[in-house]
């Protein structure tokens, strides 16, 4: 039986001679059961039924006491992932505006789709229940992990898992993020139910620019049927601070619309770093995996597509060490480097000359292709994806910004 465990008081660390025996022993001990343990979990029972293979034991600690629809994914759907199926909505037009300058992008082999995040956990969390070898522990806080001789010791509220190799999934510190170049991504956002709101059904509008702020401000609106629609406000600061700071720009912008009667079902925000992680690999029974790993793409807080592909590269490194015994495990690379090189030269750009972010965003999309566009976003464009994109920026401001002073 799979236990979950309720939040309880945390105590301050035990010293050595009060520590307890371990409350579990397992092969892998995964910190986080967000998008990425989640995903981790679904591809090795996915990996695993292809290969004909045997699961290790593997236990998942998870803070948060329930799961919520508290965000929504969204990516373009290119390639195969175990939540492909469970797609909620497909857009095959997308835009970028400022104002009355528009560019648009449709492909109909390159769709923008939508996740919701309720969907993911409620499929996910089925999957570990079904498996005897999956362990879910709920309200529970990693406060420590130390190295042994044959693997790793977890620490939570004077309770300790012994493992043979332990992933952490948690957060970046704030100490990991490189803030010299980038931004913070804070985003406002509304599910609204309006009869016959009127926006285009077929098309994601991704940026419209909004005037008058200090930093690039603009709209994220996701049309979900006649019905119903998504909307965020988003705004690229140089410093976190609270969503909610947005909510009333949002309200606003509703009310000018002259919408009539709408309702708001959902509301969801939060706030990305937009800014580099260090970028050496570790390699042994404690490796970091997820946003803290720099799968979250810098230059555009994107982060499903690179967790699916970092989630598959160490399935099957797990599987392979419950096979061989040697449970070493190497960070995956999710994107080129060449990549992550573009992208701190955007973001050293964007942060010198933040008012340009309308016009070279509405620029960029109008001189690329959507299927070049796609690809690039989702982190694996062809060298002639990234010239088109290189060559549709202005040259002198990113020239420029290639000098890290």
């Amino acid at each position: 039986m799979n236990r979950r465990l309720e939040s309880e008081p945390e105590s301050g660390p035990a010293s050595t001679s009060q520590r307890a025996a371990p409350v579990g022993e397992y092969d892998l001990v995964i910190i986080g059961a967000g998008l990425t343990g989640l995903s981790l979990a679904c591809w090795l029972l996915q990996l695993a039924e292809d290969g004909q293979a045997t699961l290790p034991r593997v236990c998942f600690l998870e803070p948060r006491t329930s799961y919520s629809n508290d965000r929504t994914w969204c990516f373009w759907d290119l390639e195969p992932h175990p939540f492909r199926d469970l797609i909620t909505h497909r857009w095959f037009r997308w835009e970028v505006s400022q104002g009355d300058q528009t560019a648009c992008q449709s492909d109909r082999a390159a769709a923008y789709a939508m996740l919701p995040a309720d969907v993911l956990y409620r499929y996910a969390l089925a999957k570990i229940e079904e498996i005897p070898a999956f362990d879910l522990h709920l309200g529970v806080t990693v406060s420590g992990v130390e190295h042994t001789d044959d693997g790793a010791l977890v620490s939570a509220d004077q309770r300790r898992w012994q493992a043979k190799s332990v992933i952490d999934t948690r957060p970046p510190d704030k100490g990991q993020l490189m803030s010299g170049v980038g931004f913070w991504q804070v985003f406002s956002g509304l599910e609204v139910t309006c009869p016959k709101h009127g926006f285009d059904t077929s098309t994601a509008t991704l940026m419209d620019f909004q005037p008058g702020y200090p930093h690039p401000c603009f709209l994220y609106l996701l049309p979900l049927d006649e019905d119903h629609f998504l909307i965020e406000w988003t705004a690229f600061q140089p410093e976190k601070e609270s969503a909610s700071d947005y909510r009333s720009d949002l309200e606003l912008w509703l009310q000018r619309q002259n919408l009539g009667y709408y309702e708001v079902t959902r509301e969801e925000s939060g706030s990305l770093p937009m800014l580099r992680m260090p970028t050496a690999q570790s390699f042994g029974r404690v490796i970091r995996a997820g946003v803290g790993a720099g799968w979250m793409r810098a230059a555009t807080g994107y982060h499903f597509v690179s967790c699916q592909r970092g989630s598959a590269a160490l399935a099957r490194q797990i599987l392979a060490a419950h096979a061989s015994g040697d449970w070493r495990l190497q960070d995956p690379t999710v994107r080129a480097g060449w990549l992550d090189w573009m992208d701190s030269v955007f973001l050293r750009a964007l942060k010198r000359h933040p008012d340009k972010a309308p016009q070279w965003f509405v620029g960029l999309f109008a001189a690329t292709s959507a299927a070049q566009m796609s690809r690039f976003m989702n982190d694996q464009p062809r060298w002639r994806d990234a010239l088109a994109v290189a060559s549709a920026l202005p040259p002198g401001p990113f020239v420029r910004a290639v000098l890290p002073w």
